[in-house]
């Protein structure tokens, strides 16, 4: 799935940018790529142009060089807080070993061709951006670079409603809460999954406006029940800000799970792929909502529990408060300005340096010298048993000489 998705999205978006950039059209001295940038990063850096990088919500392994070993993959869902021994053991050593392979395949010119993202040297002395907060994202040791900004999307700046929605919106009875659904553009729901999240949301104690693509909208009845609206285009940040929405059942992809933050709405999470477990399992630990399994449906009684217990909607607008005090655009632009001049290089640390100088800042050399002096211990070892066993047989044979 992730090479059907990903790698005709970095061919084709390289392949534009280089076109562009040879053409003389545009010719930047400074950019900034949205994660996943692929090989638009290569190709920048092969002509010579500085860039900076914008991570949506959460740092992650394996994508993130700089992301603590501790902090799990998207996709092994633990806290790093009450991760117990056999769970540190996974993390912490698989990223571990993850991020040992990662620079030694740089040292060996490895080029990282199937997803670019993971090259350490892409990231290393860049500005990046991370679209959350300390409190929500798990606190880490990150470089100087690596900035939290909150989101760095003007939620402020809605597209309308269509003019159905807005009509359906408005005659939702006072008081009755509205849940917006939506999984993004990315996940694909089968007809049999779209007829049972219908049943499942169609509901005496909340309405329920669904964001659904015409292609998915095949297993609906023609006639749906008052309660529910389900259009192919609705504006996720607007809805979102409605005051009679009082939650949203999301896929927890990363715009997605942002902007339900920063408009203060508890999110009820089934994630479906990549760091979607991630943020999801991030969000029901600030207490911002609940998550459902991997892949999971939509459960009634989730949504339910959400609506029905006030202290979720108490911390995800908390949520929102601190995203917009973090800066947003406004701060985002400030620092890319300061990069642009140059003006950042002096807080770059010597783990972002130079492939060496993060290999030996890792402590991977101690690794190679460790297992160096476990090879020669063991070749020792069996060396001294073999002589012991060659000295035995000779004793035998004497005694039996004798």
């Amino acid at each position: 799935m992730a090479q059907n998705l990903l790698t005709p999205y970095f061919n084709q978006l390289r392949e534009g940018v280089s076109r562009v950039l040879k053409s003389g059209q545009v010719r930047p001295s400074f950019a900034l790529l949205g994660l996943p940038f692929g090989g638009a990063g290569r190709e920048l850096q092969a002509q010579g142009i500085d860039f900076a990088v914008n991570v949506p919500t959460i740092l992650v392994p394996p994508v993130c060089p700089w992301a603590s070993s501790f902090i799990p993959p998207p996709f092994y869902l633990a806290n790093p807080h009450n991760m117990t021994f056999l769970d540190r053991l996974l993390v912490i050593g698989g990223n571990s070993l993850l991020n040992f392979g990662r620079h030694l395949a740089v040292l060996a010119g490895f080029q990282f061709s199937f997803m670019p993202d993971l090259s350490p040297d892409l990231w290393r002395g860049r500005l990046a951006f991370v679209n959350s907060i300390p409190g929500f994202d798990y606190p880490q040791l990150l470089p100087p670079l690596v900035q939290y900004t909150g989101p760095v999307v003007d939620v402020k700046k809605m597209e309308p409603f269509p003019e159905e929605v807005e009509s359906w919106l408005e005659a939702v009875p006072e008081g009755m809460p509205v849940v917006y659904v939506s999984y993004g553009t990315m996940v694909r729901l089968t007809p049999e999954r779209v007829a049972a999240t219908l049943r499942t949301l169609t509901s005496a104690e909340h309405f329920t406006l669904w964001a659904l693509p015409k292609a998915q909208q095949v297993g609906l009845p023609e006639t749906l029940p008052s309660s529910v609206m389900i259009h192919h285009w609705i504006p996720t940040a607007r809805t979102l800000a409605h005051p009679k929405v009082k939650a949203f059942v999301s896929h927890c992809g990363g715009n997605s799970a942002v902007e339900s933050m920063a408009m203060g709405k508890p999110l009820i999470g089934y994630p479906q792929f990549g760091d979607q477990m991630g943020v999801c399992q991030r969000i029901a630990d600030a207490g911002a909502g609940i998550t459902g399994p991997q892949g999971g449906w939509v459960q009634a009684a989730d949504v339910h529990h959400v609506l029905s217990q006030p202290r979720y909607a108490m911390r995800a607008q908390t949520m929102s408060r601190l995203l917009e005090k973090f800066g947003g655009t406004s701060r985002a632009a400030d620092l890319l300005e300061l990069a642009a001049a140059g003006d950042l290089a002096v807080l770059k640390t010597p783990l972002e340096g130079s492939s060496s100088s993060g290999f030996f800042m890792s402590g991977y050399d101690l690794v190679i010298y460790a297992q160096l002096l476990a090879f020669f211990v063991f070749f020792t070892c069996m060396r001294c048993c073999s002589c012991r066993r060659r000295a035995g047989a000779r004793t035998d044979e004497k005694q039996k000489t004798q």
